[in-house]
């Protein structure tokens, strides 16, 4: 048996084609596992994750029984931290075959000498005492090497002194043991600067500049470079070396090229997230936007479309705790969401309902588990936490399992893996809690620890692609041509055990309680494999340099700098390669001049208008047509499913809920008086917290908390202003969000109620106060939150007020009375304006332009854009005399356009999401 031995070898390495079954390439870990196999060996190795939790728990017992140690500061305030640096101390003096003498030495060596009693027990058999084991068994057990050939990448005397003994064992029973060949000495350049680097000459050489067995290309970053070699294929290289080939398989996804197989390094992939999102469940109080991106997750317990269902209504709620997301969790209990086909749905409605009813009591155990609770809570139960991370590493395993036939879910079975290792992990740390409840600022910290980035598979290496490994240091055969990218960086390596201290490590040496790598060794170790490509490559060597890297400039290699130091000529075999001009194709710039002021669409047959409008869909087609035909007809819209209002918005939707929480009439009753109100507002504060979590669940959130506070105490301002208007005025709320409708007979479709009937109604909306005055005459209040006052000044003052105007005649039909008085309350300025008289201090009266009729004006521009729509015809911002519809404003008697006067333009909708095609 051949085995191709180094300790750097793992993943893909380029070896000799038609490696046979008698071969085998290995690193330390490899080596172990086969001598285990045929002396008969066996050890369980414990997960990273779970060894680190077994690790805090050995550090917390002897903190208990020692708390005035040297690192007991530290592991108070970042205990899983601090434990996390420990166990890697002590595994890298175990690595240097260190068996926890030394007690006299250090205080830091005393606590992990201290730590590892209490650690033993968890602790598994590491690889220095599986090597250790191996080495005695091959000995004991005279284990016959003779067939065995062991080839090394470096000379034995440069490894480790624990692996040095090893190879000296199997040699001594019998196995040859030699280094891989490398590249033989020739005339050309890169023989020239292979001796030179290999024999640490000194002395200056000059290359033949007709030989170009080395090249250097420079580029001025990584796109580029991977760019260019994506394009040009190249295809006589036996070998690629690249440590992040990311960008690279873009790039000939791009080209149409396969893809070579690329990691993700240090990225957080969203499965992975699932772990975090989950238990940010248990945080108080809970964030919103953290529930959305787990309800969201591609995979996950709970069935698909209720969570989609829930994350939707979240959004459109502003928040969980809330009557329609009870309403919907209480659904997916009862089974309302259960799947039915088109077999069981021909099934009597009492069998569909037992079909429904079947998994009932699972369901409302996955509810519990895996959604936050529906009330607030203040004490997180440590036993809940126990079984969310139980239950979803079970799941996880189980899920990976499932998907382990499927070879395009590579990815996700390794995501789901690491949720797993990492609930487990958080499972071993709960045991070392006592109290029945705990501080989730403890589950956080260890969160922080046990999650993070890692290196996932991104692409897996389709047919007929290209030989890449992701170090130099992983090619065991000559290779004729080698295209080495990534020459760049100082590729310096951290020494062996260089935590310690000079003290630390000098007496742990002189009493031989540790063996060291040799730091000349380890030294030299490093540059022979570094120089690899240099060493294995027979033909031609290309080194891909960037010169900058992330916007930053990069370091210069090693290598280069030896280059540039010792070959005269460097500069004439250093190449800027671009991409051939000739091979690209050419594209025709198109200059459109401009958007006309009115554009033409087909298939506008195809338009399916709504049975009804509302007072602010009716303002958006008159005025902004474009809008209203891309968002309410096409439903083209910026906003997605899991985009939370922002804050701005969601603080005005709080007020409007706190307001109706706290004016409108109780149940039974027609009206509630301002002496009812002022009571009320005694539960200011009660009611305000219960809205927040239901509407407002973002304002909770750390980085909102300064404008929630600002609200709290804006909006008690608003509201006692608000009740010392009703009072001066002598004003009744008879409704909070008051449904009303009206027919104004717009020619949108009919619309027909359960039992067929035509419904004769086209508006409907809802007023967000009505009242009703002494002499009993109705009157409107639309609420704004706004720090633009003078915008709704302006509206009442050029009779603009669409909604306002809307509203007095739909409560008119409504209410069979006149609706003499309609005004705007401005939050948080806590001032009403309206075109009526109101008494107080708090009310402004602002005189309009004009007295015009815009109701009517308004119905005729819905019918005469409704008309131009299904033409085929769409008004966009343009030169404002171009227009057709300002054209016929008077003779038609349409509700007039806004006009930019310095522009000479229609007034552009600064709220639009299609500005880009408005310019």
């Amino acid at each position: 048996m051949k085995i191709l031995f180094s300790p750097e070898y793992s993943g893909q390495i380029f070896t000799q084609s038609g490696v046979m079954m008698d071969t085998v390439v290995t690193n330390t870990t490899g080596l172990i596992n086969l001598l285990e196999l045929r002396l008969g060996l066996h050890y369980e190795e414990n997960p990273i994750h779970e060894r680190i939790a077994h690790y805090y728990d050995a550090v917390c017992k002897y903190m208990s029984a020692h708390p005035d140690n040297v690192m007991a500061d530290s592991f108070k305030v970042v205990g899983l931290s601090t434990a996390k640096a420990m166990l890697g101390w002590r595994d890298e003096l175990r690595s240097a075959d260190w068996k926890f003498n030394g007690t006299d030495i250090s205080d830091r060596l005393s606590v992990l000498i201290g730590v590892e009693e209490y650690f033993s027990q968890h602790s598994g058999t590491d690889l220095t005492e599986r090597l250790h084991a191996v080495t005695e068994q091959v000995i004991s057990q005279k284990l016959d090497c003779s067939e065995m050939t062991l080839q090394l990448a470096c000379e034995k005397h440069l490894l480790k002194p624990t692996v040095r003994s090893l190879i000296s064992v199997l040699e001594q029973q019998g196995a040859k043991v030699e280094l891989i060949p490398e590249a033989g000495n020739t005339e050309n350049n890169l023989s020239r600067i292979r001796r030179m680097i290999s024999e640490s000459q000194h002395c200056k050489i000059k290359l033949d500049e007709n030989d170009r067995s080395l090249l250097i290309y420079q580029f001025p970053d990584e796109r580029a470079a991977c760019e260019y070699l994506s394009y040009n294929r190249i295809d006589d290289v036996d070998v690629w070396i690249n440590a992040d080939n990311k960008q690279m398989d873009n790039w000939l996804t791009l080209m149409n090229q396969p893809m070579t197989g690329s990691v993700a390094a240090d990225c957080i992939p969203q499965l992975t997230q699932m772990f975090v999102m989950g238990l940010g469940m248990f945080s108080s109080p809970l964030n919103v936007n953290t529930l959305i991106e787990w309800l969201n997750m591609p995979l996950h317990p709970i069935d698909r479309f209720f969570r989609s269902r829930l994350a939707e209504s979240i959004v459109a709620e502003g928040g969980y705790r809330n009557e329609s997301c009870r309403q919907l969790v209480k659904d997916y209990i009862d089974g309302k969401f259960v799947y039915l086909n088109e077999e069981q749905k021909a099934l009597p409605k009492d069998e569909q309902q037992k079909i429904r009813e079947k998994d009932c009591k699972k369901r409302q155990r996955m509810a519990n588990i895996f959604l936050p609770p529906l009330k607030s809570v203040k004490e997180i139960r440590t036993d809940d936490v126990r079984l969310f991370v139980n239950e979803l590493s079970a799941w996880s395993r189980q899920r990976a399992h499932l998907m382990k036939e499927d070879h395009n879910c590579v990815q996700w079975i390794e995501q789901l893996m690491t949720v797993a290792s990492m609930c487990d992990a958080l499972h071993i740390l709960l045991g070392t809690v006592n109290t029945p409840t705990i501080d989730y600022k403890i589950i956080d910290s260890w969160i922080s620890s046990i999650y993070e980035k890692g290196s996932y598979t991104n692409a897996a290496a389709e047919r007929g692609c290209r030989m890449v490994v992701d170090s130099p240091s992983k090619i065991t055969t000559i290779a004729k041509k080698t295209v080495w990218l990534g020459v760049e960086g100082d590729d310096g390596h951290t020494l062996e055990c260089a935590f310690l201290y000079p003290s630390e490590k000098r007496k742990l040496t002189e009493q031989h309680y540790i063996i060291p790598w040799d730091e000349a060794n380890e030294g030299h170790y490093h540059e022979h494999m570094r120089m690899t490509p240099l060493r294995m490559t027979e033909d031609q060597l290309i080194l891909i340099v960037c010169k900058t890297r992330g916007g930053e400039s990069t370091l210069k290699h090693p290598l280069i700098v030896r280059l540039e130091q010792q070959v005269e000529n460097i500069e004439k075999f250093i190449l800027t390669p671009k991409i051939d001009a000739d091979n690209m194709t050419e594209v025709e710039i198109v200059e459109n001049g401009g958007v006309a002021a009115e554009l033409k669409f087909e298939y506008a047959d195809k338009l399916k208008w709504p049975d009804h409008l509302s007072p602010t869909s009716i303002a958006i087609l008159v005025e902004h047509p474009f809008d209203y035909l891309m968002e309410r007809i096409l439903n083209i819209t910026a906003d997605g499913k899991a985009q939370m209002a922002d804050v701005k918005t969601t603080m005005g939707n709080v007020a409007h809920a706190v307001i109706e929480a706290l004016f409108s009439p109780t149940e039974g009753k027609r009206y509630a008086t301002p002496e009812e109100i002022a009571l009320r507002m005694e539960d200011y504060d009660a009611a305000y917290i219960k809205v927040v979590e239901a509407k407002g669940a973002i304002l909770q959130l750390a980085e909102n908390r300064l404008k929630e506070k600002l609200l709290h105490e804006q909006l008690r301002v608003c509201l006692d202003t608000l009740l010392e208007i009703l009072k001066d005025n002598d004003l009744k709320v008879t409704g909070c969000e008051q449904y009303v409708q009206a027919n104004l007979k717009l020619g949108l479709p009919d619309v027909f109620d359960k039992e067929e009937n035509e419904g004769e109604r086209d508006v409907l909306g809802f007023i967000d106060m009505t009242l009703e005055d002494a002499e009993g005459y109705p009157v409107v209040f639309d609420f704004k939150w706004t720090t633009w006052a003078k915008g709704y000044q302006d509206k009442l003052e050029s009779n603009r007020s669409v909604q306002l105007e809307l509203y007095r005649i739909m409560l008119s039909q409504k209410e069979r009375n006149e609706v003499r008085r309609v005004a705007y309350f401005l939050m948080p300025e806590a001032r009403l304006y309206s075109k009526e008289v109101f008494k107080g201090r708090h009310c402004t009266q602002i005189t309009p332009e004009n007295r015009d009729n815009i109701v009517e004006e308004l119905r005729q521009s819905v019918i005469y854009r409704k008309k131009q729509l299904e033409c085929g015809v769409v008004e966009t911002n343009g030169a404002y005399d171009e227009f057709q519809y300002v054209k016929d404003t008077k003779s038609c008697g349409l509700f007039p356009l806004k006009k930019d006067e310095e522009k000479n333009m229609k007034e552009e909708n600064f709220f639009s999401q299609y500005g880009l095609f408005n310019n």
